[in-house]
């Protein structure tokens, strides 16, 4: 019996050498006509939620990455509800949507200056109808434009709270604080993608591949698994478990991946390819194993 207490072993992966599902979906006129302009539009609204919420509370560094989180979970959802499986459109999707995320926040906040400059211009002249010579002073100008707003907001200098204390980033260190935003929005976001776009996508049916069969696995159904698929496995190795992906119309070939533990704590896995006639004897070999279980419970 392997001794619990050791230190794992770093994993080891094993592949059968059957061919695994390669490349991404084919472009479609929906993807690029609907769901990309979709994932824009999702961003949008993500970037209005930022600028809410950043107006009380945007912790330095923080507040970008979590945005980028969410921007991030959210793509790789709509690419597994969608079935988007095209990879250039998804990353497509990712950068534009990144781009509005960022650029976003900043329209947001140049439309509530607006919009502040209106009610104080407003508020002004009504001021000095009723008061005349009394009412003193002018008001700010009111920002030409967007970009005109960007580089009075750069002039003015952006707050800044550090561990080491406040200070305030203007001209080039202010344009240079919001592109670090935004490469903290914008990393998490692929590297999520990129984690999601590993997974296989089936061709045929146009669906990604996921898990559709799993749990704990006896050391004799190991064994029976590993001989069927030719997998070398140690005489002591104990039980393990065991998961079943393939695409949503069960196009072969299927992906069957096990993992056990051989003495001294070592963790092992492998991941084989079957198609179908081996896929059945798989699926024969668990419901045995499964219907044995039943029987003795």
């Amino acid at each position: 019996m392997s001794n619990r207490s050791t230190a794992r072993q770093p994993l080891t992966d094993e592949t059968t050498e059957k061919a695994a599902p390669v490349g991404g979906g084919r472009s479609t006129w929906w993807g690029v006509c609907l769901w990309l302009p979709a994932c824009v539009g999702f961003a949008a609204m993500a970037a209005w939620a930022a600028f809410a919420v950043g107006r009380h509370f945007s912790p330095l560094l923080v507040f970008p990455l979590a945005v980028g989180l969410v921007v991030g979970a959210s793509l790789v959802a709509m690419t597994r509800l969608f079935q988007m499986g095209h990879r250039p459109t998804a990353w497509l999707a990712v950068g534009l949507s990144a781009a509005a995320v960022v650029g976003g926040q900043h329209y947001f906040s140049y439309r509530a200056a607006v919009a502040e400059a209106d009610r104080q211009s407003e508020q002004f002249q009504k001021t000095q109808a009723a008061f005349g010579d009394l009412v003193q002073g002018s008001l700010p100008p009111r920002p030409a434009g967007f970009v005109d707003y960007l580089r009075a907001e750069a002039k003015s200098g952006r707050p800044l709270k550090t561990v080491f204390g406040r200070c305030t980033a203007r001209g080039a260190m202010a344009w240079l604080a919001w592109a670090v935003d935004g490469l903290l929005v914008l990393t998490p976001a692929v590297v999520m993608m990129r984690f999601a776009l590993r997974r296989p996508f089936c061709r045929r049916c146009g669906s990604w591949y996921a898990p559709r069969r799993g749990g704990q696995l006896d050391d004799r159904t190991i064994r029976r698994l590993a001989g069927e698929f030719n997998l070398s496995l140690n005489d002591a190795a104990g039980g393990g478990h065991y998961r079943l992906i393939c695409c949503n119309q069960g196009c072969a070939p299927s992906g069957f991946s096990l993992s056990w533990e051989e003495p001294p704590g070592n963790a092992r896995s492998s991941l084989v390819w079957l198609d179908d006639r081996q896929l059945a004897r798989a699926v024969e070999i668990l419901d045995e194993a499964r219907r044995a279980t039943d029987s003795t419970t």
